[in-house]
């Protein structure tokens, strides 16, 4: 039902489905974390568990969510597996949160 004066949503409800269900892969802070060193290069589990100072069993849990969403690719090299951002759109969303959660709003 839409009330008069007020436009039906525009939004594909399809869209808004998948939009959700990122955001809630998206919605832990180690998960930003490692987004976020994966902004500029691929980096191995080690990489990651080093930078980040989270356990390998953490890091390597939320690497699966995050691929098995199509936010991460991965690569195996030598005994090496090296993830990448998939989805580089998911950066926008990090910029967002960056700006709305800033200490000065």
């Amino acid at each position: 039902m839409v009330c008069s004066g007020m436009k039906k949503l525009s939004i594909d409800p399809k869209l808004l489905s998948r939009a959700a269900r990122t955001l809630k892969v998206l919605a832990h802070p180690d998960r930003l974390k490692i987004i976020e060193a994966l902004r500029v290069k691929a980096r191995s589990v080690g990489e990651l568990v080093a930078k980040l100072r989270i356990p390998q069993a953490a890091v390597s849990k939320h690497l699966i969510l995050l691929k098995k969403a199509g936010i991460l690719a991965s690569k195996s090299e030598c005994n090496f597996r090296y993830y990448s951002l998939a989805n580089t759109k998911v950066l926008g969303v990090l910029n967002c949160i960056k700006k709305s959660c800033s200490r000065e709003n």
